[in-house]
């Protein structure tokens, strides 16, 4: 009888006790728990946005040195072994037949083996995220 009162009630999310009688929609066990519950929760949220910032800065690097040297095209398995991360972007359009992609200030499009019209936008970035050259 002892087991069915513990799946009605349920376990803490924290350390995984029974849940004492109280609010059928407690979570935690304590205060502690509820705390350090949240504070683990942030965290991984915090690693997880340090990471794709660290892939975006580094997707624009290796961008801004291809534009600096007067690339516009490259293999698609190129730029993956240089470090590039394709799921790393900072917007995305259909134009025409081809999507563009941007990171940043930096524009390119896709197709299944090459990566090509890599150039830099000459407007700033709008608020739509997309640049729109005259």
């Amino acid at each position: 009888m002892e087991e069915r009162n513990e799946e009605v009630r349920g376990r803490c999310l924290e350390c995984g006790e029974v849940l004492p009688w109280g609010r059928s929609d407690m979570k935690f066990c304590s205060q502690s728990c509820r705390n350090r519950w949240h504070y683990n929760e942030d965290g991984r949220f915090q690693v997880i946005r340090k990471k794709t910032i660290r892939s975006l800065d580094r997707n624009h690097s290796l961008l801004d040195s291809l534009v600096a040297r007067g690339i516009r095209r490259i293999a698609v398995p190129d730029l993956e072994q240089m470090g590039y991360k394709f799921e790393c972007i900072t917007s995305y359009r259909k134009a025409g037949k081809h999507a563009e992609y941007r990171c940043y200030d930096i524009r390119y499009c896709v197709s299944d083996s090459n990566v090509f019209k890599i150039e830099r936008c000459r407007q700033p970035y709008s608020l739509a995220g997309l640049c729109e050259d005259p």
